[in-house]
């Protein structure tokens, strides 16, 4: 699992995903005006922003589809990704797992989530919108496994 810090103009955020292309579908569902970095910074984890277009070709450049396709192909994975979206730097992970990790009762835990997204000072509530939309991936992908 890789952790990436959100690169936008608002406050930090970091997920998890399980690979650059889940992590550019998060992003891609959110906004082409995001990109992200793994701490180290690598070149083969980052996610360049696309302000001014051109995220499908470099997806499909990387991936060998268009997002679209990867999104469905992996909505599981990408749903997981943005459900794990938390407000702070790299450093404030360790605090937030292991707070969750506590927590068994499941209306506690989306309490906590709440909660802890109530620290932003943006406007921008990326982390309820990318909750949010995981949510609902999840669901979808659910439904879809029961077919």
């Amino acid at each position: 699992m890789l952790e990436y810090e959100l690169n936008n103009p608002s406050d930090p955020y970091t997920f998890l995903a399980s690979d650059k292309e889940v992590a550019a579908l998060a992003i891609g569902c959110l906004s082409l005006a995001y990109g992200a970095d793994t701490q180290d910074e690598a070149e083969e984890n980052h996610v360049p922003i696309f302000l001014f277009g051109g995220y499908d070709e470099w997806f499909k450049q990387n991936f060998g589809r268009d997002p679209a396709a990867g999104l469905e192909a992996r909505k599981r994975d990408v749903g997981q990704a943005l459900s794990s979206f938390m407000l702070g730097h790299f450093e404030d992970r360790r605090r937030y797992d292991a707070a969750l990790n506590a927590i068994d009762d499941p209306e506690k835990r989306e309490k906590f989530i709440a909660e802890w997204q109530d620290g932003r000072t943006s406007l921008n509530d990326i982390g309820t919108v990318a909750h949010s939309i995981g949510k609902r991936l999840l669901e979808v992908s659910y439904e879809t496994s029961k077919i």
